[in-house]
């Protein structure tokens, strides 16, 4: 067969690298509605300003808290909108949570944020965990384990592990609800004796928000509480919780503040990511320091978070103390963490689908291995200069150790090599300036 000559020198051809979408998640959060709007049972809609939140309302449900919910959230400003997801009627505060876990884990990664209402902020009546106090001896199989029942409500249920003859621990299947007190363990069967236990409660909340407590999570609740309520959900990294003030009118729904700064946050060069604390606050009422003292000591030192006034600063305008989240982060620490996990895991699935739409294509060796680390580096210096991180550093396994260690990740295409040591950004919560005054004679 002739090869074709034609009088053009130069061929050119041209392959489109496609550009990844840039990530919403961290700008999208929804208030939570209890058959509230006129929306379909797990329908959501965004609302770019109050009049739309108000054209979906359907004068039932939680009608009147959405108001207050989107009247104090708009109230911020309006370089953010939020979402409104309608979980529908449900009765009792653990049967409305369980709707929205059920929701979450059936639409994974929807939304960044929940403001959720303040009904949710219950006592401790669900069992969290076990604590056997006795293994027994002679177990052979798991004994049937049975709580003790609440005077209302729903038993929980359990089933037992078993080590060396004795039970270890048991795994709650249920948490049940209604307890004013922890219930007993029985365990009957197994072909031993002597197992005995007692559990541990926790708020149908709490328990929710523990399914979210790993860092790479990324999902948040906005919870009204109280200072009494606040140990319900200690060390929770999930949950950011607002005590309101005392005197904030029945209008207001202060949680809505810190969401609204949540949501706005759009780290940049020209924008770095601030701390969310001491951020302005519109539309509240904050706390009076007079009496309140010690009140408001304890919401802190608990970890939550009020809105008080600047005047130590000499600002009129209310601000939000001190943006900390429950396992005692400034919640910016954890938002820039997530920023990156988000930026990152996106930024290497793009590099890895254009590669293969690349000449020359990115393959599984040590120049494809350099390829992604300087892919995931440039996201690391993003994150650093947008404020979002301290500092990054990533690491990546060579490809000939890799490969000898694990040949048969390297037969399935499959690499767990990187590593990213991340140093969260803080701001300043607390300054001491030491002054010594003397007076010479």
């Amino acid at each position: 067969m002739a090869t074709t000559i034609t009088p053009t020198i130069v061929n050119l051809n041209v392959v489109v690298t496609q550009a990844p979408t840039p990530s919403q998640l961290q700008q999208s959060g929804a208030m939570i509605s209890l058959g509230g709007t006129t929306l379909a049972t797990g329908a959501y809609q965004f609302c770019g300003q109050l009049s739309d939140l108000q054209e979906l309302l359907s004068g039932a449900g939680n009608s009147t808290e959405l108001t207050h919910m989107g009247t104090t959230f708009f109230a911020q400003g309006t370089a953010v909108g939020t979402y409104v997801l309608e979980l529908g009627t449900a009765t009792g505060v653990d049967a409305q949570i369980a709707l929205l876990e059920a929701w979450i884990t059936a639409n994974p990664n929807t939304f960044y944020a929940y403001l959720v209402p303040a009904a949710w902020d219950f006592s401790k009546d669900e069992v969290g965990s076990a604590i056997v106090t006795n293994g027994g001896s002679g177990y052979t199989t798991a004994p049937t384990v049975t709580f003790s029942a609440p005077t209302t409500g729903t038993t929980a249920a359990g089933t037992a592990v078993i080590q060396n003859g004795a039970v270890v621990s048991v795994t709650i299947t249920n948490p049940g609800s209604g307890y004013t007190s922890a219930p007993t363990l029985t365990f009957t069967g197994g072909g031993g004796t002597g197992a005995a236990g007692t559990a541990n409660l926790v708020s149908a909340l709490n328990f929710m928000a523990s399914q979210y407590a790993n860092p790479s999570a990324k999902t948040y609740f906005f919870v009204t509480t109280s200072a009494a309520d606040l140990p319900n959900y200690a060390t929770q990294k999930s949950v950011f919780a607002v005590v309101p003030s005392p005197t904030a009118s029945s209008a207001e729904f202060q949680a809505a503040q810190p969401f609204y700064q949540w949501l706005v946050n759009k780290p940049a060069a020209a924008n770095p990511l601030a701390p969310m604390a001491y951020r302005y606050a519109f539309g509240v009422t904050p706390w009076a320091t007079a009496g309140n003292n010690a009140s408001i000591n304890t919401v802190l030192t608990n970890y939550g978070n009020l809105i008080l006034t600047g005047a130590e600063g000499g600002i009129s305008t209310a601000c939000l103390f001190k943006g900390t989240t429950m396992d005692g982060s400034q919640s910016s620490w954890w938002y820039g963490v997530d920023w990156f996990q988000i930026q990152v895991k996106q930024a290497l699935a793009a590099a890895v689908i254009n590669g293969s739409n690349t000449n020359p294509p990115l393959l599984y060796n040590q120049n494809g291995i350099n390829t992604l680390l300087a892919v995931a580096q440039n996201v690391a210096n993003s994150a650093v200069t947008f404020g979002c991180a301290e500092s990054i550093t990533i690491t990546a396994t060579d490809f000939a150790t890799y490969t000898t260690q694990n040949p048969n990740d390297y037969k399935a295409g499959i690499y767990n090599g990187f590593q990213a040591t991340v140093v969260g950004q803080n701001g300043f919560l607390v300054l001491t300036f030491f002054i010594d005054a003397v007076q010479f004679a």
